[in-house]
């Protein structure tokens, strides 16, 4: 079997987490919060038509359907 040796030291303490991105000689920005948010109800699809225009749709057919 192969093995990787890797000579170092261990790596050092990672930097705390915050709730703000701080950028140099700017100041600091405060992350948004977490909200709760209504998912759509994807049971109830709708179809969507139309007439595509421009990008050749007059050589391509120009209707198009979102299901």
């Amino acid at each position: 079997m192969r093995t990787v040796r890797c000579n170092g030291t261990a790596p050092g303490k990672a930097p705390k987490a915050t709730n703000y991105a701080d950028i140099k000689d700017q100041g600091r920005i405060p992350y948004a919060k977490a909200t709760a948010e209504k998912t759509p109800d994807t049971a109830k699809g709708t179809v969507t038509t139309g007439t595509s225009r421009g990008m050749g749709a007059m050589l391509r057919g120009g209707d198009f359907t979102i299901c």
